[in-house]
């Protein structure tokens, strides 16, 4: 019996022990956003020990469960689009409580009321790595990319000093940035905020497994209907920047029962004259996304999406101007018009985008995503235009003060002195007289005839019109991506994407300002050639048109660009050591099809241009070295190839077809080391970086006083390069207090002297053929020092509270070419050579913010910013040297025209109210 009764003890303390085991195997949690304690669904959680890498998603209640039959050290990876990556390291099972409660915080609040575009970094889908190091989270945004991202933004800061189309721009893997100039698209979903706030990011080099990438990193919005969180969502904002008002409204349902899934948002934002005069704002925003799941394996997507926008711009002017009406935001593209105020320039569209997404998992390891898009639509910009008349606009150089003074061979006190009265007293000295160009239009009755003495018109011919500049574009996309899982240590990527785009360039009579009709012939033609009427003729099959509103006039023709790519990803992980190959091949091709036969040019402006062909191509690659579960050092390097944007490479498309001789790609050798922190306390990196532009062209065209003829000014075998160094640190000094520091140093400089060719806009005469002498010169268009000092509180009721101190300095002006000639290096003194450095200078922006937990799965959220607290308002933010230059009688440069600037604005505010629900 005694020997009956050990056994059964035995077996309970065993019994007991397994259950004890096997509750230690699972732990169980949830994940919340810190700033308002709302559950997080959808957030992978990934965990590392022993060489093997797992992952699951929190449901929608936020839940997770993570299964682990071991011991020992355990890395948990919380990743999330739009939050900050959480890392946890704990020993399993004593630390397993650590994983009950975990917060995330989002990747930018003060920022997120901003309406600007949100970057967020996220890991690929799968998340599946090799070794018991956790991999380096490149896909989260670290300190540095969060700040310079929304801080450093009002002074125009451009990360490494790339320009925007060295950033490649994605919506569902279809890539979006402009093929006539590689610009940006944010205005094709400005407004929409809330549903293009998932995305799929990664900063300069590294890899990613939707494209091959660029220097300036890669953003993929993510628009699939299933991956929203089911709610509604309420918003309103008020501000004083660039509009009043913002109300936003969308709708999710998520994945249904029936297989469904249905997000839908609609957006608005006005205003009248915020922070600068005449910057009025009016857009609209529309938004569908449907997703139907036929199998788990099979779904279709559908994305339409737009956001139609008008809005009145600002220019930028000399300092002469604004010191003469007492502001740095002067506007001079504005006046009055029967006493209401009048913007002259003005910028308008609407460019609907619609998509068609087939989702295939294939299998566990394998899954295809392919996908066709449209885009169409319009885009106006309308400015001032004007044949027979003096110029119209309120800071032309005739009409201030310095034109009979230091502009003057000979100068004219009395003459300056009545000009800088007639600036302080009179306001239509300041502005637009709208008034006084009906007046002209409406008392110039004019009969018209053509060569052969037939009536042509009769009526008020407009002197001053309103153009619409339009750039209309029809881009159709295919792309299609695989995704394998090869083992736990290899991962491969591999892709294709066509893009076929024709853009529409014309002009459109917007308003005759009280007149009857326009003649569409070439003004400056006319001056040109008077003794030959058939050279003024913008078309001569359909020569002396009479135009009204909404007639098309001036010049037209179409751009046609094609692009086909494929691209590769290799990614390789193991215990202390990851890295990754990628590669790209693809060929664009363009050509301008002008449909005006000008009389400038007869055999070169009607028809098909040449059509011109260029390869491209890039590798790259990568390795991490994880020295431990918190340090590693990462080494990137590229070298790629692309062509040349149209915009560039056709001299003077509104008129002919010709383009630059002997046109060449672009060539880029780019690498950047890092050392990368993730502990418990502190985050952050620290990066060197360096990169080398050959081979770049750039397009301008100007009116040229020596010559006294509108020319076209081409450089070509442009060189630059680009270091420097970025660090950001995040300090968690309590659970509660977080301070951060981020610095970015750069060496921006032209590294040659380029070749130029001057030749007469009218004729293709060449003026003129040299080098300009740009080497050792600062690269413009951002502050190449900036820092940041920040701190913020999350206080234990769902309110948080922050500081940020920015410094901005070493910002240069933008060159104009002609200055650094031998002509000019021998007629100008050093001072207008040099190039101008602007004035460096502090910021202090706050931000605070509650959210309110009304009942359960019903958030208020408020937030309110304010920037540059301390007003400050002679921060420059760009500039640029007027390309036109002041001659002598005896045909001497004697100066240029005065360089024109931009201010960031004082202080501003943005408050912004949320009911979610």
């Amino acid at each position: 019996m005694r020997r009956i009764l050990q056994i059964i003890c035995l077996m309970l303390v065993a019994l007991c022990g397994a259950q004890a085991q096997q509750q230690i195997d699972k732990a169980r949690g949830a994940v919340y956003e810190e700033q308002t304690g709302t559950p997080i669904p959808a957030v992978d959680v990934t965990w590392t020990a022993e060489g093997i890498t797992s992952q699951v998603r929190t449901d929608a209640s936020g839940a997770y469960t993570i299964s682990y039959s071991g011991t020992g050290r355990l890395t948990v990876i919380f990743n999330k689009s739009g939050y900050r990556a959480e890392v946890l390291e704990l020993e399993w099972p004593s630390e397993a409580n650590r994983l009950e409660r975990v917060t995330l915080t989002p990747t930018l609040t003060a920022a997120d009321m901003a309406d600007l575009m949100t970057t967020d970094f996220v890991m690929g889908d799968d998340g599946v790595t090799a070794g018991d190091i956790s991999p380096l989270l490149t896909a989260s945004r670290d300190p540095y990319t969060n700040k310079a991202g929304f801080q450093f933004s009002p002074m125009r800061f451009r990360v490494r000093g790339y320009d925007s189309y060295y950033q490649s721009q994605y919506l569902n893997g279809m890539q979006m940035n402009n093929m006539n100039n590689g610009y940006s698209s944010y205005s094709l979903w400005n407004g929409l905020n809330n549903v293009v706030r998932v995305q799929n990011n990664e900063d300069g080099l590294q890899p990613i497994d939707y494209s091959f990438g660029n220097i300036g990193g890669t953003m993929n919005i993510l628009t699939r209907a299933s991956g929203y969180r089911p709610g509604t969502t309420l918003t309103f904002s008020g501000s004083n920047r660039t509009y009043n008002y913002r109300t936003m409204i969308t709708h999710a349902t998520g994945m249904m029962p029936e297989g469904w899934a249905i997000t839908a948002s609609a957006s608005r934002r006005w205003g009248n004259h915020s922070y600068v005069q005449g910057q009025f704002y009016d857009a609209w925003g529309y938004f569908l996304s449907l997703e139907k799941q036929f199998t788990p394996q099979h779904s279709l997507g559908l994305v339409v999406l737009a956001a139609p926008t008008e809005r009145g711009v600002a220019s930028g002017t000399t300092q002469e101007v604004y010191d003469l009406v007492g502001s740095n935001y002067y506007n001079p593209n504005v006046g009055f018009q029967g006493g209401v105020l009048r913007n002259a320039r003005v910028r308008s569209n609407h460019e609907p985008i619609i998509q068609l997404h087939h989702y295939w998992q294939i299998n566990e390891k394998n899954k295809l995503t392919t996908g066709v898009g449209y885009r169409f639509g319009w885009n106006a910009y309308s400015a001032l235009n004007w044949g027979n008349g003096p110029d119209p606009r309120p800071d032309y150089y005739r009409n201030l003060p310095s034109y009979y003074g230091y502009m003057s061979e000979t100068q004219d006190p009395d003459m300056a002195a009545y000009y800088e009265e007639l600036w302080h007293s009179d306001c239509n000295m300041r502005y637009i007289d709208w008034d006084r160009l009906y007046n002209i239009n409406r008392n110039n009755y004019q009969v018209l005839f053509d060569e052969q003495g037939r009536q042509i018109a009769e009526g008020n011919r407009s002197i001053y019109v309103v153009e619409d500049r339009r750039s209309d574009q029809r881009q159709f996309n295919f792309a299609t991506t695989w995704n394998a899982l090869i083992n736990k240590h290899l991962r491969f990527d591999l892709g294709a994407n066509y893009r076929l785009n024709r853009t529409a360039n014309f002009n459109v009579i917007a308003d005759l300002l009280g007149g009857d009709y326009w003649l569409d012939i070439d003004k400056y033609s006319e001056r040109d050639f008077a003794q030959d009427p058939s050279k003024s003729q913008v078309d001569l099959d359909n020569p002396n048109r009479v135009v009204g509103v909404g007639d098309k006039y001036g010049h037209n023709y179409l751009a046609h660009i094609q692009e086909a790519e494929l691209w590769g990803n290799l990614w390789g992980q193991s215990r202390h050591v990851d890295g990754y190959l990628a590669f790209t091949a693809g060929w664009t091709g363009m050509h301008r099809e002008g449909l005006q036969r000008r009389g400038l040019f007869p055999d070169d402006s009607f028809g098909d241009s040449k059509h011109l062909n260029f390869l491209n191509y890039g590798v790259k690659g990568g390795v991490t070295y994880k020295i431990t579960g918190r340090h590693y050092l990462v080494a990137n390097a590229a070298w790629m190839q692309r062509a040349p944007y149209f915009a560039d490479i056709f001299v003077s498309p509104r008129t002919r077809n010709q383009y630059v001789t002997d046109p060449r790609p672009e060539r880029i050798l780019s690498g950047d080391v890092s050392y990368v922190l993730r502990s418990p306390f502190v985050k952050g990196r620290i990066t060197g970086f360096y990169t080398h532009f050959y081979d770049k062209t750039d397009n301008m065209s100007f009116y040229d006083d020596g010559y006294r003829a509108f020319s076209n000014y081409v450089l070509t075998n442009i060189e630059s390069t680009h270091m420097g160094v970025e660090a950001g640190m995040e300090f968690k000094i309590t659970p509660a207090l977080t301070a951060i520091a981020v610095v970015s140093y750069g060496q921006y400089r032209y590294a040659n002297n380029p070749d130029y060719v001057q030749t007469v806009d009218n004729s293709q005469r060449l003026l003129e053929q040299d080098r300009v002498y740009w080497k050792g010169f600062h690269v413009s268009g951002t502050p190449q020092t900036a820092a940041n000092l920040s701190v913020s509180y999350q206080f234990p009721f769902y309110m948080w509270a922050g500081l940020d101190l920015n410094y901005f300095g070493r910002s240069f002006i933008s060159l104009n070419p002609i200055r650094r000639t031998d002509k000019a290096r021998a007629s100008l003194p050093y001072d207008y050579v040099r190039q101008e450095v602007f004035p460096g200078g502090f910021t202090l922006d706050a931000n605070v913010g509650y959210s309110w937990r009304i009942k359960s799965g019903v958030y208020l959220r408020l937030n309110l910013s304010a920037s540059n607290l301390l007003n400050t308002k002679t921060l420059r933010s760009g500039g640029y040297e007027q390309l036109r230059v002041r001659y002598t009688k005896d045909g001497k440069m004697m100066r240029p025209f005065d360089s024109r600037y931009f201010y960031m604005y004082g202080t501003t505010f943005f408050f912004n109210a949320a009911l979610q629900f």
